[in-house]
């Protein structure tokens, strides 16, 4: 019985002492690895470092969405892209951010705030080249989709974090998570097409690399049952973040009216929720009145954007520079079509001088609501709720 004991222990011992070696002998993990994933979850691939990684979802070759989550900051952001390959929604702790006219290095953003509150930054500077991707035409291999989605994605908190230097709310920006110059972003990045191995799945990357532990609360002992863990918590996050961009859906429309209409010194967006027709009216210091029959003023007021079918936006601005002084009015009304909606809900963005209010409400068939007047010193809600306006035939 001795002799067995012993012999058990030797071959318990020979064996426990192979794998040891089997392991020594894997190869370290590098900084970065890329795993296709497309055969085992819902993602196309896991972009792994070793204390960050992110999923990408591709449609044509260009990355759609992008589920980032850094272990530091225990944060995770939701990164939704244009047919382009370019940046459209950013979500991320009950912050939407939106963007919009990329132009060389700068873009145009607009925050939703976890209250409602609406904030348009225009031309923040950031360190991406946005007209490298705008003239893009393809993505031919996985090196290029990789690294295109990390320059990309690395761009957006660069120009966030200048952003935030600029930003007239005075909110924190929940970024820590997504700072410029991001390592994991900055290596993808930078990935040529033979820098780094792209395993066909997880599987073979836990038989290439072992047991790697540095992803928090999951451990690749299992091999893909640790990624179909972390595929599903990503999946997760972007079930809420989509669900914020829902419950925020008319502000989300809002932000996006006001970052592609017109801008300037003044601009004042209304936009609304069901197919009724809402026209915006505003009266400038001249009581020059701009409106869907007179689009344009002798001060430089123009109406560029003028919906009938539904939803907005309608939108009345001044170019930079050309707002004249003085007070400002602005009103909206329900036109009277008896085959559409007879009420609707909706907001009005006043983004003048440097003052920025949100206003929203419901309007019923062919009523006049007075929303505010607004000068060099501020937005001011206007007390009356009607008002005589300049009323005709579509």
């Amino acid at each position: 019985m001795k002799k067995l004991i012993t012999f058990i222990a030797i071959v318990f011992l020979m064996l426990n002492y192979s794998c040891k070696k089997d392991e020594e002998s894997k190869p370290q993990q590098p900084d970065i690895s890329v795993v296709d994933v497309s055969q085992t979850t819902d993602w196309d691939y896991w972009v792994a470092g070793k204390k960050d990684y992110y999923f990408i979802q591709t449609e044509n070759s260009k990355p759609s969405v992008v589920e980032f989550h850094s272990y530091d900051a225990n944060k995770d952001i939701s990164i939704f892209f244009s047919a382009d390959g370019l940046p459209q929604k950013l979500v991320v702790s009950n912050y939407i951010y939106l963007f919009d006219n990329f132009n060389g290095n700068k873009v145009d953003i607009g925050v939703v705030y976890p209250n409602g509150d609406i904030e348009i930054l225009r031309e923040v500077e950031s360190d991406a080249d946005w007209d490298i991707y705008k003239n893009a035409v393809t993505i031919d291999d996985w090196s290029d989709l990789v690294r295109w989605t990390g320059r990309v994605v690395s761009g957006v908190p660069c120009a966030l974090g200048v952003g935030a230097t600029v930003a007239t709310g005075g909110v924190g920006w929940p970024l820590a998570a997504f700072t410029c110059g991001n390592y994991l972003l900055g290596l993808s990045s930078d990935i040529a097409q033979n820098e780094f191995d792209v395993h066909n799945g997880f599987t073979e990357f836990v038989d290439q690399y072992g047991t790697v532990s540095t992803y928090y609360g999951c451990t690749t002992d299992f091999g893909v049952s640790c990624l179909t863990d972390l595929s599903s918590n990503a999946l997760g996050d972007i079930a809420d973040h989509l669900q914020e961009l829902e419950n925020k859906a008319e502000d989300v429309n809002t932000t996006e009216a006001a970052l592609y209409a017109g801008s300037g010194d003044v601009q004042i967006t209304l936009t609304w929720n069901n197919e009724a027709d809402i026209d915006l009216h505003v009266f400038d210091p001249d009581n020059n009145e701009i409106y869907w029959m007179n689009p344009g003023s002798p001060s430089g007021g123009v109406l560029d954007y003028d919906d009938i079918d539904g939803y907005g936006p309608e939108n009345i601005y001044w170019p930079k520079d050309e707002a004249p002084s003085g007070i400002y009015s602005v009103l909206i009304h329900h036109y009277p079509w008896e085959e559409k909606p007879q009420s609707a809900g909706f907001t009005v963005l006043i983004n003048a001088f440097g003052h920025v209010e949100k206003f929203t409400g419901s309007i019923s068939y062919d009523q006049t609501i007075s929303i505010a007047e607004f000068s060099e010193n501020g937005i001011f809600p206007t007390a009356k709720n009607t008002m005589i306006i300049s009323k005709a035939t579509k």
